[in-house]
C-alpha cells in the first residue's frame, strides 16, 4: 500500500492537529489512554482534515456538543452520547463547543482484543457510531472514566486495573442499550467483517465478488446482508470508502489527480472524476481548491 496514505498514530495526532501541544500537554504513551475532553480540545485545530487513525477511540460527552465526520456521514454528538470510531475508518473533527466536557479514550486493537469478546466487538462497532445513554448510565460512566484517569496518572498505576475499568465501561454501555444488547446475528457479523475487509483491500479490489470470496459466502447473500444492516449495497460501500480515501490523498498537493486515481487502482482517471463527483457533489479539482482555500484562511 502507498506510503502517502495517511494513517495517523496516537503519537502523530498532536503533531498533525494540535497547536504547541507537546509543550504543556500530558500525553500518555500506553496502548490505552484517557484525556479530559475540555482540556484536550483547547489545543485541537478545528476542523481537522480527514484522516485514518491506527487506533480506536470513543468520545463520551457530558456537556456541550461536537460534530464528527465518520466515513461519509457528519454526526452530531451531544450530552450523554458516546461516539465510537474504529481503527482504520476515515474520520474528521468538524466542530467542538468551547464548553464541552467529558472524556476522550483511545485504545489500540490489542486492548480491544484483550477486554472484549468477538460478540461484544460486533455489538459495539457494527451498529451506529453514536449511542445515546440514559442519564444515570452517563453519570456512572463519567465517574468510572474519572477513576480511570486517576489510575493512569497515579505513580503506582496498574495497567490491569485500567483494562478492567475499561472492560466495565464497555459492558455498561452494552447492557444499557436495547439495540446493542440484542443477540448478534449472522448479518451483523458479516457486515462487521465486510467493513474491515473493505478498509484493508479497497485499493486492491473493488468487486463485490472479491469480498464475498474472502467471507466464503455468495455475492447474493453478501448483497442482502449489507443492504439489510447498512441500508446501502456493498458496491456503494466500496466506492464510498475509496472516494473517502482519495479525499485524504488529495490533501497532498504535490500529486496530480490522475496519479491519485492510478494509486487507488482506477485505470481511467476520467471515470474516477465522475465517480468522485457523483459521491461528493464536487469534482476532485474543486475539492482540492476548497482545501487550498481553507489552508489560506
Amino acid at each position: 500500500m502507498s506510503k502517502t496514505i495517511k494513517i495517523i498514530s496516537s503519537e502523530e495526532f498532536p503533531k498533525q492537529f494540535m497547536s504547541d501541544a507537546s509543550l504543556d500537554f500530558d500525553f500518555l504513551k500506553t496502548p490505552l489512554q484517557i484525556y479530559d475532553l475540555n482540556t484536550t480540545t483547547e489545543y485541537i485545530q478545528i476542523p481537522t482534515p480527514l484522516f485514518r487513525p491506527d487506533y480506536n477511540f470513543i468520545v463520551h460527552v457530558t456537556k456541550g456538543s461536537a460534530k464528527q465526520q465518520v466515513d461519509n456521514e457528519i454526526i452530531t454528538i451531544t450530552e450523554d452520547d458516546v461516539l465510537f470510531i474504529k481503527q482504520g475508518h476515515i474520520t474528521a473533527m468538524k466542530e467542538i463547543d468551547l464548553v464541552i466536557t467529558g472524556h476522550f479514550i483511545l485504545f489500540e486493537e490489542s486492548v480491544l482484543n484483550h477486554i472484549l469478546s468477538k460478540q461484544e466487538l460486533i455489538q459495539i462497532f457494527a451498529t451506529n457510531s453514536v449511542i445515546k445513554l440514559p442519564k444515570e448510565t452517563s453519570i456512572w460512566l463519567n465517574s468510572l472514566f474519572c477513576l480511570l484517569g486517576q489510575e493512569f496518572r497515579d505513580e503506582n498505576s496498574n495497567i490491569e486495573i485500567c483494562y478492567s475499568l475499561m472492560q466495565a465501561a464497555f459492558q455498561k454501555i452494552i447492557s444499557s442499550n436495547k439495540e446493542l444488547n440484542k443477540t448478534v446475528h449472522r448479518g451483523n457479523e458479516i457486515t462487521f467483517s465486510f467493513k474491515e475487509l473493505v478498509y484493508k483491500y479497497h485499493s486492491q479490489d473493488k468487486s463485490v465478488s472479491f469480498y464475498a470470496d474472502k467471507l466464503k459466502i455468495s455475492v447474493n447473500y453478501l448483497n442482502r446482508c449489507i443492504k439489510e444492516t447498512t441500508g446501502i449495497a456493498p458496491k456503494e460501500w466500496i466506492n464510498n470508502v475509496s472516494i473517502l480515501q482519495s479525499q485524504i490523498l488529495l490533501q497532498d498537493l504535490t500529486k496530480d489527480i490522475s496519479e491519485i486515481a492510478f494509486e487507488l487502482n482506477y485505470e481511467d482517471p476520467s471515470y474516477f472524476g465522475r465517480l468522485f463527483k457523483k459521491i461528493t457533489g464536487t469534482t476532485p479539482s474543486q475539492y482540492r481548491n476548497s482545501l487550498m482555500h481553507d489552508l489560506s484562511e
